[in-house]
């Protein structure tokens, strides 16, 4: 699908109205039978042009919304960072009152607390750090003390900060949903199947995500087939005001192409303002296009998201090898499990931690324990004089892998019973609305073919079925640009229905102009023509003959008749079979 449900732009209806509709009739649309084959039949086309600079187009939120809603889930806006949302949900489920917090599933509640775990408020009960608590007490000294000493954090510091939080569950959750790594766009020699990567860590954003305050947030990134998702609920988005608009101004010849539907001979319109998507806008006047209405502070009012967990207890390491993470099997783990987010994010957050060691001596002046962590992240505990029974050497995640489990469990879940579900009210997007807007100009104008159908939508001057049409090149264009032109449609010519599909299947086998009726010799091509150069076109004069394929199998036979005026073209159309 390419991106032609964008721009129809101009209101193409209004202008003509203010035309006051020509009352010359060459070209206007009938109804005439097919033509045979051995029929011929003489039709005659006008060039028709309005030139429009300036011209300003607003649309509300309501004429928006009564949009065919495939139309607007094309138009893409831009990739939004989901970054400061996961932060400043994580932040509020760290803040969130004991009231809010009572009201969590259990497994949620023990999510809370490992955000919270600081080297103070760490319980190793049950964990191989255990038995840092009675070493402390040999050596006169809280546990929280040797812990911060050995990560390197003051006794207060999050162990691991909410900003690596949200970051590993970018990377492992956001980024590997199927919804969250591609989205739609034109057509291309480099996307030819329609199909664009969406940066790390970011959501596609829509025109329909837009207008509807993300309504469908909750399916498109929930679970699906292979990914548990990581939003489950999403209600109260709100992104949009009542006073929403989008403005732009265009410059461009307003009227539709007059082409012929080779079937029967019949004149039909094509819009025009598709193949001036190039040179529509000028954006070097910085209010080419404006968006107001957007709210101050984008928030949602009700996010829920969860993780889920293996359902067996994943052991730590207990190697170097293999390096540089150890042989804990919860590398191997798919990237969302619970499990794995913490090996990822308990690793990230000792990334920077320098190699030191800690020593502790009894109160005689005795070394009795000594705490050490290497630029690896491999950590080491002796003890002597027996002091206590410290665990083997270990790296520092896969320790806090085991009290991470440990600790999602409290309460007395089982394993294969601690998925984590948690709701979170008023979070506030984290994007401010001026940026969108300076996002979503920046992306137009770097691929103004993206809001091509929706510009072709909101002029919706195309009537009948042309399999080509007739372009004039005035005078101000270069010498082998002017003269009389045929152009043969593209898939984006076709007219769009209600629900924002093609009217008609592109049903050619081979589009274009050739010299022979089998359709073998093209004398077409899509050379730049008064902007365009995508449809196959060719400059024409009376005596010429031509043949090219309707969409419904038929070859026909163009003869190019003397010229009944300056901006007229007479045609001659035989059907050969």
């Amino acid at each position: 699908m390419t991106a032609r449900h964008h721009l129809r732009w101009l209101a193409g209806a209004t202008l003509l109205a203010a035309l006051g509709c020509s009352e010359d009739t060459v070209g206007l649309p009938g109804d005439p039978a097919p033509i045979g084959v051995g029929e011929t039949r003489d039709v005659e086309l006008r060039y028709l042009r309005f030139d429009v600079k300036g011209f300003a187009k607003t649309n509300t939120l309501a004429a928006l919304r009564a949009m065919p809603r495939k139309v607007l889930q094309d138009v893409w806006l831009l990739d939004l960072d989901a970054r400061p949302l996961l932060v400043n949900a994580l932040s509020k489920l760290r803040d969130m009152p004991e009231a809010e917090v009572a009201a969590l599933p259990i497994a949620g509640q023990n999510m809370r607390k490992l955000v919270l775990m600081t080297p103070d408020n760490a319980e190793l009960e049950g964990t191989k750090l255990e038995e840092l608590i009675a070493i402390s007490a040999a050596v006169g000294i809280p546990p929280a003390k040797c812990l911060s000493d050995l990560v390197g954090i003051g006794v207060t510091d999050p162990v691991i900060p909410v900003e690596v939080i949200a970051d590993v569950m970018l990377q492992n959750v956001v980024s590997t949903h199927p919804n969250a790594q591609t989205r739609r766009g034109p057509v291309d020699a480099e996307h030819p199947d329609g199909v664009y990567p969406v940066a790390p860590g970011h959501i596609p954003l829509t025109l329909a995500d837009v207008i509807t305050n993300f309504e469908d947030m909750a399916e498109r990134f929930g679970p699906v087939e292979g990914h548990p998702g990581f939003v489950l609920e999403a209600k109260g988005i709100s992104v949009v005001e009542d006073e929403f608009s989008m403005t732009s101004k265009v410059n461009a010849n307003a009227l539709p192409y007059k082409g012929i539907d080779l079937s029967n001979g019949d004149v039909a319109s094509v819009n025009s303002v598709g193949g001036q998507i190039e040179t529509l806008h000028d954006f070097s006047d910085p209010d080419w296009m404006q968006i107001t209405g957007l709210v101050p502070v984008p928030k949602v009012q009700t996010l829920g998201f969860g993780l889920v967990e293996n359902d067996a207890f994943v052991p730590g390491g207990d190697s170097r090898e293999p390096a540089p993470t150890g042989n804990s099997p919860g590398w191997d783990l798919l990237p969302w499990e619970f499990e794995r987010l913490i090996l990822d994010m308990a690793s990230a957050a000792v990334a920077d931690t320098p190699a030191h060691c800690n020593d502790y001596e009894l109160g005689t002046g005795v070394s009795a324990f000594t705490g050490c962590i290497d630029d690896d992240g491999w950590v080491t505990l002796e003890t002597f004089n027996g002091v206590g029974s410290p665990p083997p050497p270990a790296y520092m995640w896969d320790l806090e892998l085991e009290l991470a489990q440990v600790r999602l469990h409290d309460g007395g879940l089982a394993e294969g019973e601690a998925d984590v579900a948690m709701t979170i009210t008023d979070v506030e997007v984290g994007v401010p609305p001026e940026q969108m807007i300076e996002q979503v100009k920046a992306n137009v104008q770097a691929n103004p073919e993206a809001l091509r159908e929706f510009a072709s939508l909101l002029t919706d001057s195309t009537v009948g079925a042309a399999d080509f049409y007739y372009v004039r090149g005035i005078d101000s264009l270069p010498a082998d640009q002017q003269g009389d032109w045929l152009f043969f449609v593209t898939e984006d010519d076709i007219a769009l229905d209600e629900d924002g599909n093609p009217v008609r299947p592109y049903g050619y086998d081979a589009p274009g102009f050739f010299a022979d009726p089998q359709l073998g010799d093209k004398r077409s091509d899509t050379r730049e023509v008064d902007g365009d150069s995508e449809h196959e076109k060719i400059r024409v004069a009376p005596g010429d003959v031509l043949y090219a394929g309707g969409d419904d199998g038929g070859v026909f036979r163009i003869d190019v008749l003397d010229k009944p005026a300056r901006s007229h073209l007479a045609l001659s159309i035989t059907r050969v079979r």
